[in-house]
């Protein structure tokens, strides 16, 4: 009779991973697909020459909108109408943006791109973190003071010795990606 319950704790520790892998997966989803249009990875880049720009919405959520006409670097696409949200800086000349597929517009923003690259790190160490207490939690598999995760049981300790990496690693890599935000944001604003 002892297997059923290490079955079923199995069967709900494997449903517990899967929901949480698939929660990372989409989490990173929107995080990667933000970081490529900031970063000016993906899209068809291109400038505005902007004919009319305005200030919308009231208070602290007020943000600078403008019309005109799109050019796509390589020249293949024109949208005369074309209309962004959210434009810094046009200063009388043209403004440098990327198409989206969705057939939006997106100013590339570096420091922004910084700041969700530290967002999808940090998710990619919350995730190894949670499955790694996650790998922790049955009795065969000790997390002692001097003895290596690899002498637990396989595949346990090279599993927690991966996870324990991973989730250091990318919690390193967030940090220095936030940090990364703070100075090109300053670079922004001296230069």
């Amino acid at each position: 009779m002892q297997s059923k319950p290490s079955l079923s704790l199995t069967a709900l520790g494997l449903l517990l991973a899967a929901g949480i892998l698939t929660l990372a997966t989409w989490l990173m989803s929107f995080a990667w697909s933000s970081f490529t249009y900031h970063a000016a990875l993906a899209g068809t880049p291109g400038t505005l020459t902007a004919a009319h720009c305005f200030t919308a919405g009231s208070g602290k959520s007020t943000h600078r909108e403008c019309t005109g006409t799109f050019i796509a670097r390589n020249g293949g696409y024109t949208d005369t109408s074309a209309h962004v949200y959210e434009v810094r800086g046009t200063g009388g000349g043209p403004v440098r943006l990327q198409l989206r597929s969705d057939g939006g517009y997106t100013q590339p923003d570096p420091p922004r791109a910084a700041i969700v690259l530290a967002v999808a790190l940090g998710i990619v160490s919350g995730t190894a973190l949670l499955l790694l207490f996650l790998c922790a939690m049955p009795r065969r598999v000790s997390v002692e003071k001097g003895v290596p995760l690899r002498a637990n049981p396989q595949p346990w300790g090279s599993l927690l010795l991966v996870l324990s990496r991973l989730s250091a690693g990318a919690a390193i890599a967030a940090a220095v990606s936030f940090a990364l935000f703070f100075v090109l944001l300053i670079a922004g604003l001296i230069f």
